[in-house]
């Protein structure tokens, strides 16, 4: 009877903790236990009731039950047991919660610490949502934007952007938002308006943040501020053009001073000395005055002539021409003048025409400038090494759709610290009225004018080497005369 008791107790607590533990994996192998213990526990009940009283045929149903419900439990417990088996262990569990916690107590950390970032981060952040209809608006911006644009968090946010952004503005920034989201690509962009914080000028950064399904949903900006860099690039270029005017006109005041004061000295020797001449000598003393004074003032007009020549932009009309025509030329004019000096000039020229767009008188004066400079610093090398070779070569080739004419001289070279220096006007390193600094600043701005340029560099087996190079122009465009001569 106790066994009986027993078996209806522990099925009821079975049931009891099924109904109170609402996270069991299976709850209903509860109540098939229970039925199990009850069905058995009502066995023994019955065994007990008949030995008093007869009740076979209650005894067998009873029995019957059981043994159905027994099977049924078997049958379904073992294909059930690698499920349970599965299920972690409390202690398991007890670990992943205390991972997940680990796991989320460092992402609220990693989330603090970004949130700092941006907010202390110099520069400003901000992030526009793209709306179905292609329109724009602002979700979030960082203190720094704040800032630099004087627009505030809250305005940005509840406001159109229409609103709270100035129009000007606006309507500059649009059209690169609008190019990030079709090209789906980063843009890059400088912008300068006039903004509630003040005048500003902002480098600007969009990266599209591109959706699962395809289409651009944000834009992550970030603008920093160059406004005091453009001002500070602004006064070192004004800086650099004082200083270069400033060296222009010590040079020019120096250059022009000296055949201005010869000329006054020999005016002055000249009245002094004729008044107590016969009018014979008197006038043969004046003429040769005037011969020193006329030569100097041509010097003088000559240095004004070479400093007009310095701009960028050619002088009269251009032409295409042939530059190994030009090249000949110039050689044939130095090397009848350099020849008594012991200097030789060399010209390797190209079989065919190289046919660029200019002046061909201006293009020859600046290659007579090139091999004067080259003679005298082959001159120069002679000075301190006799007996060293004096020789001027002039190389014409085409490089990459460029006429090249490369100068070589035998010289010393230009030292290294004078290589950033040469172009400049007024810059020399003769003595003076030897030279007025303006012959290779004259080249290089005839070059510029043709769409060329001129670099320098020292040869290996010594000598400086000045390299002319000139955009080709089409062979058609040459000019009939050239093609004649060619």
């Amino acid at each position: 009877m106790a066994t009986g008791l027993a078996y209806l107790s522990i099925p009821a607590a079975l049931v009891v903790f099924a109904m109170r533990r609402r996270d069991l994996a299976y709850p209903w192998v509860f109540v098939l236990f229970a039925a199990f213990i009850i069905a058995c526990g009502a066995t023994h009940l019955m065994h007990a009731y008949t030995m008093f009283t007869p009740a076979y045929e209650a005894e067998g149903l009873v029995k019957a039950i059981t043994a159905a419900v027994s099977v049924t439990t078997a049958i379904v417990l073992w294909p059930l047991l690698p499920r349970l088996l599965a299920l972690p262990s409390p202690e398991a569990m007890a670990r992943e919660v205390e991972d997940r916690r680990a796991a989320e107590a460092r992402a609220l950390a990693s989330e603090a610490r970004s949130a700092a970032f941006i907010a202390h981060l110099a520069e400003a952040l901000f992030v526009i949502r793209v709306r179905p209809d292609g329109g724009f608006q602002a979700e979030t911006v960082n203190p720094a934007f704040e800032r630099l644009f004087g627009i505030t968090e809250q305005a940005i946010r509840r406001q159109p952007l229409e609103q709270a952004v100035p129009e000007a503005m606006l309507a500059a920034a649009l059209p690169h938002w609008h190019q990030a989201v079709a090209q789906r690509q980063p843009v890059d962009y400088v912008m300068e308006a006039e903004t509630p914080a003040g005048w500003r000028v902002w480098q600007t950064v969009l990266v599209p943040m591109v959706s699962a399904e395809g289409p651009v949903e944000r834009l992550l900006g970030s603008a920093r501020d160059i406004t005091m860099t453009r001002r500070l690039q602004a006064d070192l270029l004004q800086s650099a053009r004082l200083a270069t005017v400033g060296t222009m006109c010590a040079g020019l005041a120096h250059e022009a001073s000296q055949p201005l004061n010869a000329a006054m000295l020999w005016l002055r020797s000249a009245r002094a000395a004729a008044e107590g001449l016969q009018p014979e000598a008197r006038l043969t003393r004046l003429h040769t005055a005037f011969g020193v004074v006329e030569g100097q003032l041509r010097r003088a007009g000559d240095l004004v002539a070479r400093i007009r020549a310095l701009p960028d932009d050619e002088a009269g009309a251009t032409q295409v021409f042939d530059v190994g025509r030009t090249a000949a030329d110039a050689v044939a004019t130095a090397s009848g003048q350099y020849a008594p000096e012991g200097i030789e000039v060399i010209l390797h020229n190209l079989p065919g025409p190289l046919p660029v767009r200019g002046a061909p008188a201006r293009l020859e004066q600046a290659l007579l400038q090139l091999l004067a400079n080259a003679r005298d610093a082959v001159q120069d090398r002679q000075a301190g090494e006799p007996g060293s070779e004096g020789r001027i070569t002039v190389t014409l080739l085409e490089e990459a759709g460029e006429a090249v004419v490369e100068v070589q001289d035998t010289g010393a070279g230009v030292p290294d610290a004078l290589r950033d220096s040469i172009f400049d006007p007024f810059f020399t390193t003769r003595d003076p009225g030897r030279g007025s600094g303006l012959g290779l600043p004259l080249a290089a701005a005839v070059a510029r004018g043709m769409g060329g340029r001129i670099d320098q560099h020292n040869a290996p087996e010594g000598g400086a080497v000045f390299t002319m190079r000139l955009a080709l122009a089409p062979l058609a465009c040459l000019q009939p005369a050239e093609e004649a001569r060619i």
